[in-house]
């Protein structure tokens, strides 16, 4: 389907996108390792900033019983980590281009994109809120109707907690892993970019769950090295993100 007629000018809300085979994400982390390694500073300090997020979360989580407090921290994270993985776009792009990557230029990138990024931040974190709140009604009425919640092996709060944090997550996976950086690559306002993305994995869906495994994969071990692998593997998903985003979506 022609879905726009210059690479700035969208006719339908999204644009097309190609098919993906199976190899398709092993070589997005190739060239993801190759990014790596031609901005190593760059990348470690990227994923220091991520670890240090992790930590704060854990600690939180651990140490405070505050939900409003997690859920505070929680949203900040979804705002300052689009603003960081646009720095990843922007070595990976400056890279692809034979420049010379720089933390000024990354910054002013990110400044630049940051209206259309917090739109996009602020649709998703309705969404996780509307979710929160339908889940949570039905919940009450579950728990009004058959009183299984005190006996119940796991607190039906934790459940149900679980449960809205992998619909949330998917969600935002889906919606942002060629959203973000379509953002940055093209300048197209947060909605083409979501549906974008939404389009490009739903045409996808063998191959995208296979790249989400795989980024799950590579999470729990920056998680079992005490978050120390994260040093390497978020800026290692962030440059096969972008990858993935340039051989997915046609954007000329």
């Amino acid at each position: 389907m022609k879905t726009y007629d210059s690479p700035d000018h969208y006719v339908h809300p999204y644009a097309p996108c190609r098919k993906l085979t199976f190899s398709a994400p092993f070589m997005w982390l190739k060239k993801g390792w190759q990014d790596f390694r031609s901005a190593p500073w760059h990348s470690l300090a990227y994923g220091l900033i991520f670890a240090a997020m992790g930590y704060l979360l854990i600690y939180f989580s651990w140490n405070r019983e505050n939900d409003l407090l997690i859920l505070a921290l929680l949203v900040g994270f979804l705002l300052i980590g689009p603003a960081l993985a646009f720095g990843l776009y922007d070595i990976s792009q400056e890279l692809e281009l034979k420049h010379t990557p720089t933390f000024r230029h990354e910054r002013r990138k990110a400044f630049r994109e940051m209206g259309h990024e917090l739109m996009l931040a602020f649709l998703l974190g309705s969404v996780f809120f509307i979710l929160a709140i339908v889940v949570s009604m039905v919940v009450d009425i579950s728990v009004s109707s058959s009183q299984l919640a005190v006996g119940a092996a796991v607190p039906i709060s934790t459940t149900v907690s679980l449960s809205l944090a992998i619909i949330f997550a998917a969600l935002f996976f889906c919606a942002s892993t060629f959203g973000l950086p379509m953002i940055l690559d093209k300048d197209v306002n947060a909605s083409t970019a979501i549906m974008s993305s939404l389009h490009a994995v739903w045409c996808n869906k063998s191959v995208i769950a296979l790249w989400a495994l795989m980024i799950l994969g590579l999470t729990l071990i920056g998680f079992a090295t005490a978050l120390i692998g994260l040093v390497v593997v978020v800026p290692l998903i962030g440059y096969a993100t972008w990858h993935a985003y340039r051989e997915t979506i046609i954007t000329k």
